[in-house]
């Protein structure tokens, strides 16, 4: 009975991620305190106004789950970025990652850039994987390629939550690595960020002026829960075997 009871354990544990760690952003009209220009306010652009990014990992992926302060189900388009430096590297401040041509001042080298869209009514998630080898920007996974290193979800998007998942072997990541990023909301072709979750002011007030991110935020990869578990339980299969 007991190994049975300590199988059923396992199992369910094995299943989950750890604890997302939580990044608040100041949010609404700058007009009232918040951090999105007037601008992109007045114009009802709330898809663009994040509100918070919570940010976990299991064993295989890291995962950013982005809230906005929309119905993402009902805009037909919208674009989540996140710049990534895994220390691998100098990392590269460029305005073109890749073909997305974003007008965005990182304020420092970023090894890693996520874009990802809602542009389907909410209907779909999509998302690219860049990476920065020294010299240049390459394409490493999408969803609409392999799909393997980058997922996108869009469950939560009547939530105003666009979910994406990166590999943790496609960002050459390990357990007790350390991360910095910033996440911007912006728009289609060559667009600054509306909303960067690393600054509480406005970054930009006008679609043709670069947006400036402030001082990244940090995150650590931790050990799944069911690591954990493969820990404890080995310690205790341990002890009753002493017995």
């Amino acid at each position: 009975m007991m190994k049975s009871t300590l199988s059923v354990a396992l199992v369910a544990l094995l299943a989950g991620t750890a604890s997302a760690d939580v990044y608040n952003d100041n949010s609404g009209n700058h007009l009232d305190g918040g951090d999105v220009h007037d601008f992109f306010y007045s114009q009802g652009f709330t898809h663009l106004d994040i509100t918070m990014v919570e940010v976990t990992n299991d064993s295989s992926f890291l995962y950013f789950d982005i809230h906005v302060d929309a119905d993402i189900d009902a805009t037909n388009w919208g674009k989540y970025i996140i710049g990534l430096d895994t220390g691998r590297n100098a990392g590269d401040n460029s305005t073109d990652p890749g073909s997305w041509n974003r007008n965005v001042d990182w304020g420092r080298g970023i090894t890693d850039f996520v874009g990802s869209w809602a542009d389907d009514g909410g209907s779909g998630a999509g998302g690219e994987l860049r990476s920065w080898d020294g010299a240049a920007w390459n394409l490493t996974d999408a969803t609409y390629a392999a799909g393997t290193d980058i997922n996108a979800d869009d469950s939560g998007h009547a939530s105003g939550i666009q979910r994406i998942g990166l590999s943790l072997a496609a960002l050459g990541l390990s357990i007790g690595d350390t991360i910095e990023f910033d996440v911007f909301s912006s728009g289609g072709g060559a667009d600054p960020g509306i909303d960067h979750l690393s600054r509480s002011d406005f970054a930009t007030d006008d679609w043709g002026n670069t947006s400036t991110a402030g001082e990244f935020l940090s995150y650590t990869i931790v050990p799944a829960p069911g690591s954990m578990a493969l820990i404890g339980l080995g310690g205790l299969a341990a002890v009753r075997r002493r017995r």
